[in-house]
């Protein structure tokens, strides 16, 4: 097992950790014009391996809060009680981290490059194995920061993982039948091809299109005079947006296609987001010959890994959920064998 040795490019300032009966530890992690703030999740014995969590798209802090549920603090103590330390942060502007927002997901890289660099800096995790546990578009970013520290990242966890161009995930979220229950086959065909005309808009950084496409949709999608009030102007701007035009247009097979380290992808089989049908085979076709990776699908699980009682997979009612305890063991015990003395 390679082990983690690397020069540190900044500054850092972590508190020390006061013993190993410490679960959590507060951290601060300046990374350019942001102060980031974070919680080490520390074992109760000497930690085997070491991670930073990645959350998904959006302003999230540390915990990535779905449906009411601190998915990854739920996570993080859940690998502590198999020997996993792990580091969360707030994403810039975010909670209690400084500095502006990030608008595109390759303005987080720096961020989490700072923020496992501060892993591999502190004492008491020398000699320790070192990942990175990436959800959704955090396993875009994780593949990124893997390229900028392949020599020092030991293994990766990424979980409902979009392997397609963004443009074809996004078409495919939003033009998901069920979202349209009382339309024909010819309208949900309709459907689709007028989210794709946005999505080729949005590309071309061209507004007056995107704003044609959102017209388009929402006649097909029989929305009334106050839906449309509602909903198109913010629309129009997200889909207009730097944002949505980097993440369309991005594709993450060149990237992993490089990886050479161990990874594990993991994708729930009711994930209608990342939906592992879609995006698995294309994973498997790209992956590097040289790696050795592991793909798994829990049954009965969506995009989050959230369970609620009584509820179906991919259903969720706000504060009812709780991570699956299927997703940790999945997680730690691959974590387990790869960094086996």
């Amino acid at each position: 097992m390679r082990y983690a040795a690397i020069a540190l490019l900044a500054a850092l300032s972590l508190a020390p950790m006061a013993s190993w009966a410490q679960s959590d530890v507060e951290v601060s992690i300046p990374s350019g014009d942001a102060v980031l703030a974070g919680t080490l999740t520390l074992p109760q014995s000497p930690a085997r391996a070491a991670v930073v969590l990645i959350q998904g798209a959006g302003p999230h802090g540390r915990n990535q809060i779905i449906s009411g549920t601190p998915m990854f603090k739920e996570l993080a103590d859940g690998l502590a009680e198999q020997g996993i330390a792990s580091l969360r942060i707030d994403n810039a502007g975010v909670g209690a981290s400084t500095g502006p927002r990030v608008q595109l997901f390759k303005q987080r890289e720096p961020h989490i490059l700072a923020a496992f660099d501060a892993l591999a800096q502190r004492n008491d995790l020398q000699n320790v194995p070192l990942g990175l546990i990436g959800h959704s578009e955090g396993a875009l970013v994780a593949s990124s920061i893997w390229a900028d520290r392949k020599d020092a990242v030991a293994f990766m966890v990424l979980l409902g993982a979009p392997g397609r161009q963004g443009r074809a995930v996004w078409v495919e979220q939003q033009s998901n039948p069920a979202r349209f229950p009382d339309h024909s086959p010819e309208d949900h065909q309709r459907l689709r091809a007028a989210f794709d005309a946005i999505a080729e808009a949005s590309i071309a950084a061209d507004r007056a299109a995107v704003a044609a496409g959102v017209d388009r949709l929402f006649d097909l999608a029989r929305a009334t005079p106050e839906e449309i009030a509602e909903n198109k102007a913010d629309f129009v701007d997200r889909m207009a947006s730097p944002e949505m035009q980097v993440w369309l247009s991005h594709d993450p097979a060149p990237v992993f296609g490089q990886i050479t380290d161990p990874t594990l992808l993991v994708w729930g089989d009711a994930d209608s987001l990342t939906s592992p049908l879609q995006n698995l085979p294309v994973y498997l076709a790209k992956k590097n010959p040289a790696a050795e990776m592991t793909f798994i699908v829990l049954p009965h699980e969506d995009h989050f890994f959230l369970r609620g009682e009584g509820l179906a997979p991919g259903q969720h009612r706000a504060g009812a959920m709780s991570l699956s305890p299927a997703i940790v063991k999945t997680v730690s015990d691959w974590i387990s064998v790869q960094t086996a003395d």
